[in-house]
């Protein structure tokens, strides 16, 4: 996944949030202590840091081509909070897009999914799947990002031979595994894994690779949390090490709202949630959280794209049932389903 697409994506919908559910999103975005309205700035000050790395128009060959962005989708009669709108501006460049989700939901979806696939190099062309928007739908808040980078030391591609690659479900498979020969490289010794750290050109972005030495990967990620990946990621000695890599190309797409809802973001997918600094209608709440990560790694690098769209609704109206005609009426045992009674009501003034 990204999870940098994910944290942006619900940090701008966290700009709208009060009260507990505000609470929720802070700890689910490990927002700042003992000011978490400082997460924002935070935010924008690293999408800088991260647009400074692009190469607008490059390939990728000389320095990464990384970009990213932001937007908000709201109905075009939807009344925003001011201040929700100028923070998205300030801290995220998160431009308004105005859509009729009421009248043309298809058309709109459309239309996002299209800037999301311009904004990732059309690697993410249907974030928001068919059926996920709908006329309900208020606002949908989107992040992309986009990388195309080159190893600082390339795989020579005449080292690449077909090699065994064991499955989690233990069978082997056959697939083109890259070998790089000994070089200086970021290397960190876990004891039950080791990690190498193989760096694009310009520096600034590296791809490290952890595996192993035996069990299951899953036993590995049972383990994993903030701390061990700040470790993982600032602990490395450099050291003649010696690489084979599989080629891999994977498209992921996921729907985020059992996991966050699990990480304890209840209330804001909930007609309890309280959005009152985004929008002033009671109960609007998240209905979904979608997000798809692509990935390609060759001999020369990699490319890679992310896209998360939260998508707001307001309250359900409740479906009325107005009984101001001859109706029918049955008293019953719910369990059996025995009728105990049974009638009609013509006329409730004349007791028919």
């Amino acid at each position: 996944c990204a999870p940098y697409s994910v944290a942006v994506a619900l940090a701008m919908a966290r700009v709208g949030a009060a009260g507990s559910t505000g609470d929720e999103m802070d700890a689910v975005l490990h927002a700042p202590e003992p000011r978490p309205d400082a997460l924002h700035p935070a935010l924008g000050a690293l999408d800088r840091l991260l647009a400074a790395y692009d190469d607008p128009g490059g390939t990728g060959a000389v320095t990464p081509r990384m970009s990213t962005a932001n937007a908000l989708w709201p109905q075009v009669d939807l009344a925003l909070r001011p201040q929700f709108v100028d923070t998205l501006s300030t801290c995220y460049a998160a431009a308004p897009h105005p859509v009729d989700f009421l009248h043309a939901p298809e058309p709109a979806r459309q239309e996002i999914n299209a800037w999301v696939s311009q904004r990732t190099a059309g690697r993410i062309p249907q974030l928001l799947s068919d059926g996920s928007i709908s006329a309900a739908t208020s606002l949908v808040l989107t992040n992309a990002i986009s990388l195309k980078a080159a190893w600082l030391f390339p795989f020579p591609k005449a080292a690449t031979t077909q090699g065994a690659f064991t499955t989690a479900a233990g069978t082997t498979v056959s697939t083109p595994m890259m070998a790089v020969p000994g070089r200086m490289l970021g290397y960190r010794d876990g004891g039950t894994w080791h990690a190498v750290r193989l760096p694009y050109v310009g520096g600034t972005l590296a791809m490290t690779v952890v595996v192993p030495r035996s069990g299951q990967l899953a036993d590995l990620e049972a383990t994993i949390d903030e701390t061990w990946l700040r470790s993982l990621l600032t602990g490395f000695s450099t050291r003649t090490v010696q690489v084979r890599l599989p080629r891999w190309n994977l498209r992921q797409p996921t729907d985020l709202t059992g996991g966050l809802t699990g990480l304890g973001l209840r209330t804001a997918f909930t007609i309890q949630a309280d959005f009152t600094a985004m929008c002033p209608v009671l109960g609007t709440h998240l209905d979904r959280v979608a997000h798809e990560a692509f990935i390609a790694v060759d001999e020369d690098g990699t490319e890679a794209a992310g896209a998360s769209a939260v998508v707001v609704v307001p309250p359900q109206l409740p479906t009325p049932v107005i009984a101001d005609r001859p109706f029918l009426y049955v008293i019953h045992d719910i369990a059996t389903a025995t009728p105990l009674f049974i009638g009609r009501v013509g006329d409730p003034t004349s007791g028919t």
